[in-house]
């Protein structure tokens, strides 16, 4: 099954938007246990463990206009991804991280004016990966159009 545009244009900004917390130029950000939003507070861990404040990571998708994508944002949470990551198999997980570890930033999607189509540059098990990934991120409302 071939996936949406929209759907393989935000597996390629959530796979960057990761890339760059494992480099450093990114970070999860923290949600105060007192936050009224979803993710906040959570259950009380063991004494032995320190607490881990709910995170997200902040995803913004730029707009493809030839493709009717407007720019809008994601929120990819840090137990979610966890949990996901705890569900790949072996070789999944290699394939994540194998991407996560490169040295520079690797273009999973981009869009090719000529045709007016995305383009992958990564294998289709590894566009797979972050295809899931990104359908757990939680989409913020798109802008009102005008």
């Amino acid at each position: 099954m071939t996936p949406e545009p929209l759907e393989l244009w935000r597996a390629g900004w959530v796979a960057l938007a990761l890339w760059r917390v494992v480099h450093g130029e990114a970070r999860w950000v923290s949600v105060h246990p007192q936050d009224p939003r979803e993710g906040g507070g959570g259950p009380a861990r063991p004494l032995s463990q320190p607490p881990e404040p709910p995170a997200f990571l902040p995803v913004y998708v730029p707009p493809v206009e030839a493709l009717g994508i407007p720019a809008h944002h994601l929120r990819l949470w840090r137990e979610t991804f966890k949990g996901f990551v705890r569900g790949l198999t072996p070789g999944e997980r290699q394939l994540l991280e194998a991407y996560l570890g490169r040295g520079r930033a690797g273009v999973l999607v981009s869009f090719n004016p000529s045709s007016r189509r995305l383009q992958t540059h990564a294998p289709a098990d590894m566009v797979d990966v972050f295809l899931r990934l990104a359908r757990k991120a939680e989409v913020l409302e798109f802008p009102a159009q005008s």
